[in-house]
């Protein structure tokens, strides 16, 4: 075989490699119906299927950025719902506590005071508004603290502000704010702390104590400053309404009857003693 014979079955082939090649390059394509888009032109892909209807394939890029919208947003929720606990200073035995969890064994009076509770949840709303608190008296073990803070809870994750705290507690807070000159704490500035920042505070063990002049003196305070600012305020103690009143004084106890408000007695027999 001469040179020019070779040269001609090399441009042959190479034309040959050439043409394959774009052949090859060129889409295969044919019309489809989708059901939902209807008509669209699929393209054979290299794996050997055909394209997905174009439609079909703009709704799952937009599904999967809005369930990773929402994933980014629940987790963002999630972390701050964290932060909300973390400073809601609930104590550990109570932060599981939740309303559905308050047994009423068929009790009328039990039944009653959780379904005021529930209410009080879910018109939170108008609470703020208005202001109204809630007073739970009793003696130990009837439930006082498990149902405030079964409130406290369903608030706190409702993304409301709280702090549960017991009085005791509260007043060594404000003798340390108040009365630590290196930071300048005022004792207006440590009573502020627990008001304009909370949309619910929860006092527990009111009364447990007789507590100074000055310790019952910071709780009216901290109390009538809420009350003027139409923040709610839940009480609880062991005490009676006279009591209660005596403690704390009539004007306040009358106040957190404003707005919706409410006193619960319960005064069935401890948990603890059926335990």
């Amino acid at each position: 075989m001469d040179s020019a014979q070779q040269t001609d079955i090399g441009a042959y082939e190479r034309m040959s490699q050439h043409l394959r090649q774009t052949l090859a390059n060129q889409a295969q394509t044919r019309e489809m119906r989708c059901l939902v888009h209807g008509d669209f032109t699929a393209t054979l892909m290299p794996n050997g299927k055909w394209s997905d209807c174009p439609g079909c394939v703009n709704n799952d890029i937009e599904r999967q950025r809005q369930t990773e919208h929402q994933n980014r947003a629940a987790h963002a929720r999630n972390a701050q719902l964290e932060k909300l606990r973390e400073g809601s200073m609930i104590p550990k035995r109570f932060q599981g506590r939740t309303l559905a969890g308050f047994l009423t064994d068929g009790h009328d009076r039990k039944t009653f005071a959780l379904a005021a509770c529930q209410k009080y949840v879910e018109r939170f709303g108008d609470r703020l508004e208005q202001g109204g608190g809630m007073v739970l008296t009793g003696s130990v073990g009837t439930g006082k603290s498990h149902l405030a803070y079964g409130i406290g809870n369903a608030l706190l994750d409702q993304g409301y502000r709280v702090m549960g705290i017991d009085v005791y507690e509260l007043v060594d807070l404000i003798k340390e704010r108040a009365f630590d000159r290196k930071d300048g704490t005022s004792e207006r500035e440590a009573i502020k702390a627990f008001v304009a920042p909370l949309d619910l505070l929860i006092l527990d063990e009111v009364g447990a104590q007789l507590g100074t002049e000055w310790e019952r003196l910071m709780l009216f305070k901290i109390v009538n400053e809420r009350y003027k600012a139409q923040l709610p305020t839940i009480i609880v103690s062991n005490i009676d309404a006279s009591g209660l009143a005596d403690y704390l004084g009539e004007r306040i106890v009358d106040r957190m009857r404003e707005g919706g408000g409410m006193t619960l007695v319960l005064d069935w027999p401890s948990y603890r003693d059926a335990a």
